[in-house]
């Protein structure tokens, strides 16, 4: 990835991924009407705001210090409060992907896809500070790809949210 585009493209464009997928769980969150989908989906949203800043604060890092910066890295989705849309997406995710383990779905797609896309990052990186962080952020889209997985299986499954913040302990 980055032999192609260069180091601060590819950068770029994980930080739109990350945008992308913190509006589109926010938007999901917002839809939701369990409550325990609705924390999961939110808290999924500050996480990729989180990924989000944190980008930009390496991207200002090698704009400005040619350095990479450390990644303290969070393994837990307990730690940041969930963040809910307000409808400002255009368009319904529920009738986009049908129901709610449609949304599912594409969710553990685009976390598996974001996980590949820091792997490849971490693999053409040669800082140590740089493939240090690029593994723990796959690592994270890792967890997040888990924690959906055992969602869909439980919807599908039992009928219920299987949420109740214990991953990552």
């Amino acid at each position: 990835m980055t032999k192609r585009l260069g180091i601060e493209q590819a950068i770029e464009i994980a930080m739109e991924g990350e945008l992308t997928a913190h509006a589109f769980y926010a938007q999901a969150a917002a839809e939701i009407e369990d409550l325990a989908g609705r924390d999961l989906l939110g808290r999924l949203a500050a996480f990729e705001q989180h990924h989000y800043q944190k980008l930009a604060d390496l991207s200002r890092a090698l704009r400005q210090e040619h350095r990479f910066i450390y990644y303290e890295g969070v393994n837990t989705l307990e730690h940041l409060s969930p963040l809910v849309g307000r409808g400002e997406a255009a368009g319904s995710l529920l009738e986009q992907y049908r129901d709610v383990p449609g949304i599912l779905s594409q969710a553990i797609e685009n976390e598996k896809s974001a996980g590949l896309r820091y792997r490849l990052l971490a693999e053409e990186t040669s800082d140590p500070d740089g493939q240090d962080m690029f593994r723990k952020l796959s690592a994270e889209e890792f967890l997040h790809q888990h924690v959906l997985e055992d969602e869909f299986f439980s919807l599908s499954n039992k009928g219920v949210w299987g949420w109740s913040g214990m991953y990552g302990e």
